[in-house]
């Protein structure tokens, strides 16, 4: 009987943790927004799509992450040794077949060199309307922020 309650208390403090916190930007294992601000980063002027008729989607998706890229901390420019913002759209509609599917990718290259990339794939939806672009900029240039492939390229150069 001793074992059993011991064992059941053993089990309320295994299972007691602190309340997770909020993340707050530009700390935590991420990197620093000061390192980012060291980042110069260069929107390739073209989206690769697999349709034609998505390059204006295109233009709206570099045009919110020019916005979003800084929010994060990046600083936009092409000065020698900026990494390029690639971005591509693959829409596959509906069929009978199968379900519509939406994969959008923004990567960085450095000197034609893939550094990081980070994707969105959403399964049964179009693009966004415009007005949710800015949305779907802001969650991929803060996964570009928080990624642990970005970290590991940018710690030699400190």
């Amino acid at each position: 009987m001793k074992t059993a309650i011991a064992l059941s208390a053993l089990a309320l403090f295994a299972c007691a943790h602190a309340p997770q916190q909020a993340a707050v930007p530009g700390t935590g294992p991420g990197i620093s927004r000061d390192d980012l601000g060291r980042v110069a980063l260069a929107i390739v002027p073209e989206t690769v799509v697999n349709d034609p008729v998505l390059a204006d989607r295109g233009a709206e998706l570099r045009a919110a992450l020019a916005k979003a890229l800084p929010g994060e901390g990046f600083r936009l420019g092409s000065a020698p040794g900026a990494l390029a913002v690639t971005t591509s759209i693959d829409y596959t509609p509906w069929t009978a077949a199968s379900a519509a599917s939406l994969y959008i990718v923004v990567g960085l290259k450095s000197e034609g060199v893939a550094v990081d990339q980070v994707e969105v794939q959403r399964i049964n939806e179009a693009f966004p309307e415009p007005a949710r672009v800015g949305e779907l900029a802001q969650a991929l240039a803060h996964a570009l922020a928080t990624s642990p492939r970005l970290k590991e390229f940018l710690a030699p150069s400190k």
